[in-house]
């Protein structure tokens, strides 16, 4: 591809893909005011994130194949629709169970780019380059829900929490535009798969590396997610800050995420990649669960230990998702699907969990994070067995 058209295609995915992103945190600065006008309990505010991701995890299940059927454009087309209906009906919610609703349309649209934001990459590319374009897309996946609170906060504060959602639905359109007038399909019509689907998820899913990467990227989401659902609880109720410095405190670990895509898109080794962010990931864990063991609520330490958590998940993020789909150059839509849907589907079900129990302090938090640390050192592991087993076939071959 000449520079051009590939500045196109990178620039779609990132506008596409940060709108869904957003939506995920640009309310929690007026979580307070919700709970207010919607006579609901702070807590359970939270569910508002699982409503959202459940069905952004499930819905990915669906697109991806019809992406491998159809092509990318007409599902990432339909499926944004569908997210700005959904914002426009949250504008109008005069209840918990309405805003709900509505949240749960949105995820159901913005799946079909949570999906195809890790299969596009892989019509194009392999090997490093597809780790370079897939960490060019992680820096915006996990910069956006960072970001958006600072501008929901800015919103809420001076027009309501209802203008978070119209804000959502001017980028959501904005996002249909470009996909309508920029994005070239990827996927031309002789390389499509029409294999039927349950075949499909099988022939992906009988690859173990493939599960073991899987287990990786939902592990180390759900942690992030779960952080993200927290986050404004304990720095809003717990330790008193306002809407924008919870604002500003969510956007902390920005430069974390940042630093940890640009150096995977940079590391040749992915075992020396793997390994500094495992540490990193640990180190931040403990940063938050430590203080709590002593019954104590310290800001600082939520903002170092998640700007750690937050540069092992931008390390890992574009590391495991290239090397998961790369063997499947004709199941990229099924084998974006599963990552995608796998990831969004588990971080909607522990935020949905951790909204039924009660939180105590950064504890809860610390402890799911180092859960988390472990589960990717452990599957990642296991991969690397899979991987030396396959070599030394190959070799006897």
């Amino acid at each position: 591809m000449t520079r051009s058209p590939l500045f196109q295609l990178v620039f779609s995915i990132v506008v596409m893909v940060s709108v869904g992103q957003m939506a995920q945190t640009m309310f929690v600065p007026g979580m307070a005011d919700m709970a207010t006008q919607l006579k609901a309990e702070p807590g359970q505010l939270q569910a508002i994130m699982a409503c959202y991701l459940i069905p952004y995890g499930l819905f990915q299940f669906i697109y991806g194949p019809l992406s491998d059927r159809f092509g990318r454009k007409p599902p990432l087309l339909a499926g944004l629709a569908l997210f700005c209906l959904g914002a426009l009906l949250a504008t109008q919610a005069s209840s918990l169970t309405q805003l709900l609703t509505a949240t749960f349309i949105q995820g159901m649209g913005t799946a079909a780019a949570g999906a195809l934001c890790r299969s596009i990459p892989r019509d194009y590319f392999e090997g490093q380059p597809l780790i370079q374009a897939n960490a060019i897309i992680s820096m915006a996946v996990m910069f956006a829900p960072l970001v958006a609170p600072l501008i929901g906060g800015l919103l809420a504060q001076h027009f309501g929490w209802q203008s978070v959602y119209w804000g959502l639905l001017v980028m959501g359109a904005t996002a249909l535009g470009v996909i309508t007038l920029r994005y070239q399909e990827s996927l031309p019509i002789e390389k499509r798969k029409p294999q039927p689907v349950l075949a499909a998820y099988r022939h992906v899913l009988s690859n173990r590396q493939f599960v073991c990467y899987m287990v990786c990227l939902v592990a180390t989401l759900g942690g992030v997610i779960a952080f993200e659902a927290v986050a404004g609880i304990l720095y809003g109720d717990l330790l008193g800050f306002s809407p924008i410095w919870v604002s500003i405190l969510f956007i902390l670990p920005i430069p974390g995420s940042l630093a940890g895509s640009y150096f995977a898109s940079q590391c040749r080794s992915r075992r020396r990649l793997s390994a500094i962010a495992i540490a990193t990931l640990g180190s931040g864990a403990l940063l938050i669960l430590v203080p709590a063991l002593f019954d104590l609520l310290l800001a600082w330490t939520l903002v170092i230990g998640s700007i750690l958590v937050f540069f092992s998940a931008g390390a890992l993020f574009p590391t495991f998702t290239s090397k998961a789909v790369e063997p499947f150059p004709h199941h990229a839509g099924v084998a974006g699907a599963l990552l995608g849907g796998a990831q969004n589907l588990g971080a909607g079900m522990i935020t949905l969990v951790m909204s039924a129990i009660p939180l105590f302090g950064q504890g809860s938090i610390g402890a799911l994070l180092l859960v988390t640390a472990l589960m990717v050192s452990f599957a990642l592991k296991f991969a690397g067995q899979e991987e030396a087993t396959e070599d030394m076939s190959n070799s006897t071959i």
